[in-house]
């Protein structure tokens, strides 16, 4: 099983790299302690972070042609608006960075484990 950017694949305009590494390896350990079978583990890992990481993923969709143009014209008003950009324009609410609310993480028999 992969975790961090290898299992989630966001691209670079996200910013959502380091997020989806952090909850993907809680959701996982939580999957893991609450499930007696690996198998059962991963399956629920899978189920409960699938819908957040596209919704996630999704987010290269909004700016990913305005920042890596196709044509002269298009990268000439890209070169213009970055030119006259005074200050930065706000940033709107994005509803995929807290779309997932994590399970408080229980282990699955409660005995310490040997060092």
């Amino acid at each position: 099983m992969l975790v961090g950017d290898a299992a989630y694949a966001p691209s670079f305009l996200t910013g959502q790299g380091s997020s989806l590494a952090l909850v993907g390896a809680y959701m996982l350990a939580n999957a893991l302690a609450t499930h007696g079978d690996h198998a059962a583990a991963l399956a629920a890992h899978e189920r409960g972070l699938r819908a957040f990481v596209a919704m996630n993923q999704a987010l290269v969709d909004n700016g990913g042609a305005t920042l890596f143009p196709t044509t002269a014209r298009a990268r000439e008003r890209r070169n213009t608006m970055l030119r006259d950009l005074v200050t930065l324009p706000p940033a709107p609410a994005k509803p995929a960075h807290s779309a997932l609310t994590l399970p408080e993480f229980r282990s699955g028999s409660g005995r310490r484990r040997a060092r």
